[in-house]
Formats: structure tokens, sequence, C-alpha cells
């Protein structure tokens, strides 16, 4: 096992030494050939003249403007060189120790795709991101039907040929675990230590609710339509003309039994919309389907910049 750790950073000055430090003992243990990739993410506090210090094999790319950590972990992944990928946060709050236990495991059970951690005891002094966090993860099991038991948790080891046909791009590492799993992986979830952040500021508050609950629809929405884009419109257009018609057919009877008064031209109108929505859906079944199709076809692409690489 070959593993590739990639660390997305954003002002965690710092947190690099102590963090690589960790790394190195733990690699040391296994005995394993490794890297680690550590993204800045346009950090402005020093983040990667920390990062430059750094002794091979670490590496370091820069993204030019701020990207997002999703961006930020496709970039890592990207660069990576091995076959296995380990993602951690860059706050110091995953313990890189559970790398070992992950390994072990992964050593152990060649079937297996992903290990997902999940943190039993959040060590988060806000009493509200506890709970956010609770709801958050209740909301997704319930809309994805996947039992995840901490979709938060960034820790976690994969095969990376998982992505040979996933490009992550806006907010989908929110969501990681459940592409890699819709991309066939056969996952196991352990318990991992969560430590308490010394340095550096939280970038997680009340609206990251807002925003996962937006990204599981889009999930949703997505999968169906990738799935079968042009089943997924042919089913809201079945629903439009079987109204279209309803709406004809009672007019048509209105006016035979003398309900002359029911005949209006709203009626007319809504029923003539509701047809040519109808045949709108079916045109856009076709071209998402057509561009699926060409996506799968070509599904290399990169959404960052790289403003200058280390090691």
């Amino acid at each position: 096992m070959e593993i590739s750790v990639v660390i997305p950073v954003h002002n965690e000055r710092g947190n690099i030494i102590n963090l690589d430090s960790e790394i190195r003992i733990v690699f040391s243990q296994l005995k394993i050939d490794w890297e680690c990739i550590w993204v800045d993410d346009a950090s402005t506090d020093g983040t990667w003249d920390e990062i430059l210090k750094l002794e091979i094999p670490n590496k370091g790319i820069k993204l030019r403007t701020k990207s997002g950590q999703t961006t930020a972990i496709m970039a890592g992944i990207d660069t990576s060189k091995y076959n296995f990928i380990v993602t951690l946060d860059g706050d110091n709050q995953n313990d890189p120790l559970d790398i070992s236990r992950m390994v072990q495991l992964m050593l152990g059970n060649p079937e297996l795709d992903l290990i997902q951690g999940y943190r039993e005891k959040r060590m988060d002094h806000e009493i509200s991101r506890k709970l956010l966090s609770k709801f958050a993860n209740i909301l997704v099991r319930k809309l994805s039907g996947k039992k995840i038991l901490d979709l938060g948790c960034s820790i976690r080891l994969f095969k990376k040929d998982l992505m040979n046909n996933l490009r992550l791009t806006g907010e989908m590492h929110r969501l990681l675990t459940l592409y890699l799993i819709d991309c066939g992986a056969q996952m196991i979830q352990i318990s991992v230590n969560h430590r308490p952040r010394i340095n550096g500021n939280s970038k997680y508050g009340p609206g990251r609710i807002l925003k996962l609950s937006v990204d599981i629809i889009l999930y949703k929405a997505m999968k169906a339509i990738f799935v079968s884009p042009l089943y997924t419109f042919a089913k809201f257009s079945l629903i439009g003309f079987v109204a279209s018609i309803s709406i004809m057919v009672g007019a048509t009877l209105f006016k035979i039994f003398g309900a002359e008064t029911y005949i209006t031209g709203t009626l007319v109108s809504t029923s003539i919309i509701l047809f040519g929505t109808s045949t709108i859906f079916i045109g856009l079944g076709l071209i998402a389907e057509m561009v699926t199709r060409i996506l799968i076809t070509n599904s290399s692409g990169y959404q960052y910049t790289l403003i200058s690489k280390h090691n």
C-alpha cells in the first residue's frame, strides 16, 4: 500500500509544523511509501511559508485564488501519485494516529474501498456546533437513504481509482463519502479521535446547515439526472401532458353538457401552457442525455490554477 495524504488548508499557519510531525511519526511506524500534499487555498496568514519549510515527502501546492475546500481537495488528488488517498483537515483536530488503524484495516480487508471516520466524542467547544452537526447528519441520512454516521468527519481512507469518473466541484466535499459510495465503494465506518482546536479559527458556522440542505437536494437531483436524464425529465413531462389533456377533456365535457360558463380563456390557456411545458421538459431531457454522455466520455478537466509548487 502506498498512500497520498491530502490536506486542504486556509489560514492554518499555526498547525502546519505540528501536524507534519505527527504524520511523519505515523508513517515511520507503518513503513510504507507515502507523500503528504498540502493544498494552500490562497491563505493570507503565512501558511504557505510554513509549507515551504516542510521536507520531502511533503509537497505543497498553492491556489492563486480562494477556491474552496472542494477544489483544494480535488487539486491534491490530481497531484497525488499513489493508489490510496487519505484526507485530513488542516486544523489539527483529526488525529493522524487514526491513519494507522485505517491502513491496518484496509490491509486486512482487500475488498474494502473506503474507510470513513466518525467522531464519537466531539471536542468542539460550541454546543451549538455539536447540535447543528447532529441535525445535519440526521438530515443527510433521511434524504440520502445512506447510514452515514458523521458526514462532516474529514478523515477517511479510500482507493484512488474511485475518482476515475468523479470530479469534485462546487461544495461536493461535504458529501464526498456519498459520492464515493455511488461510485461503488465498499465502506466501513470507524470511531476516530477528535481533538480540540488549539490554533486558528473555525471556518464553519450556522450557515453550513443551509448549504448542506442545498447540497443534498442537488445531490439527489444530479444523481437522478446523471443516471437517467431522459427518463427523469420524461416523468415531469408526463405529469404535464396528463394535466393538459385532463383539462381539455373536462372543458369539452362542460361544453357538451351545456356548462359553457366553466369554459374560460384561462382554462384553455392553462392547458396550452402545460402542454408546452411538457414539450420543453422532453427537449431538456434529450439535451441532458447528450451532455451527460459527453461528460462521461470526456471526464477530465481542471477547475483551479496553480500559482506554484513545492518539492
